[in-house]
């Protein structure tokens, strides 16, 4: 369904792509949703609220997937690659901390999302694999919506 998915550093410098064929990032889970905020206004003397507006306040976007490497320097190569575009810069000039980049089967579009972490999982195991890790990571789009190349919110 999602033919291209990549994660930007904050500053569009450095790019890893994920979900491709025989690559180190096969994602498991990519899910978001659109929490929506407004007061719940309880009417004091009969049964009900007042009608109020509520909007999306924010898009949350959580990911999980798994590092897979042949040995264990790929094993830290990859892992450093995908913390250095998901995790925010030491020296944090902007908002934002990656943008994240898809494209869907049968639309042409590519639509991305700037986001910031919120938290994130890569834990090691000594058991199992040393080349292969879970990852799981959560963001925050406070823009609340895709967006499309001409920077037009889309509802997806």
């Amino acid at each position: 369904m999602i033919t291209l998915l990549r994660i930007w550093d904050a500053y569009d410098f450095n790019v890893v792509q994920l979900d491709e064929d025989n690559g180190p990032y096969p994602v498991k889970k990519f899910t978001w949703e659109y929490p929506m905020v407004g007061d719940d206004i309880q009417r004091p003397f009969t049964a009900g609220r007042y009608d109020t507006r509520k909007s999306v306040g924010s898009m949350t976007i959580d990911m999980e997937g798994v590092i897979l490497a042949t040995s264990t320097a790929a094993y830290w190569t990859s892992r450093k690659a995908l913390l250095n575009v998901v995790l925010p810069p030491i020296d944090q000039t902007i908002y934002k901390h990656s943008t994240i980049e898809m494209q869907i089967d049968g639309d042409p579009n590519s639509y991305h999302a700037d986001v910031q972490l919120s938290s994130f999982s890569i834990p090691l195991s000594a058991e199992g694999s040393p080349t292969v890790s879970p990852f799981m990571f959560s963001w925050t789009c406070n823009a609340a919506y895709w967006k499309d190349s001409s920077q037009i919110a889309v509802r997806l």
